[in-house]
């Protein structure tokens, strides 16, 4: 069962440094936070995930060596049993959307935990997902 709901996303602004070109607004953290619970619907149940990722999606790790392609990452994802998206702060730049956020899910039949800080690059244009950078974050 993908757990999302309300009460699981919390909304966290970004400051903006004075004359940075970046703009960041409230309706954005929530149209990307709503984004990224769409993507993990449609992954775990109804297959329609290209709809949101771009054909040469890749998720990139920080631990060295350590990529996954669409198609691994897709065989990850459909194995979660519950998602948890915290802290949602959203960068817009150009036809980009940097997304990072807290990523707490669990796997399998123990639930086995873990805890992710993710960024996320969006490209507005085509309304995918391009990239993914993954962190191991502690609890």
């Amino acid at each position: 069962m993908l757990l999302l709901s309300e009460a699981a996303i919390s909304h966290e602004m970004a400051l903006v440094p004075p004359g940075s070109s970046a703009q960041v607004r409230p309706r954005d953290v929530a149209e990307y936070t709503l984004r990224e619970q769409e993507l993990m619907v449609l992954i775990k149940n109804v297959n329609k995930e290209d709809a949101l990722l771009a054909y040469d999606f890749e998720v990139c790790s920080a631990k060295p060596n350590e990529r996954q392609t669409k198609a691994e990452w897709l065989k990850t994802a459909k194995q979660f049993a519950s998602v948890n998206i915290q802290n949602v702060s959203v960068r817009l730049m150009d036809d980009l959307s940097v997304v990072s956020f807290l990523l707490e899910t669990t796997k399998g039949r123990h639930k086995k935990r873990s805890r992710q800080f993710v960024v996320d690059i969006w490209r507005k244009s085509t309304n995918k997902l391009a990239v993914r950078y993954v962190s191991d974050a502690s609890f």
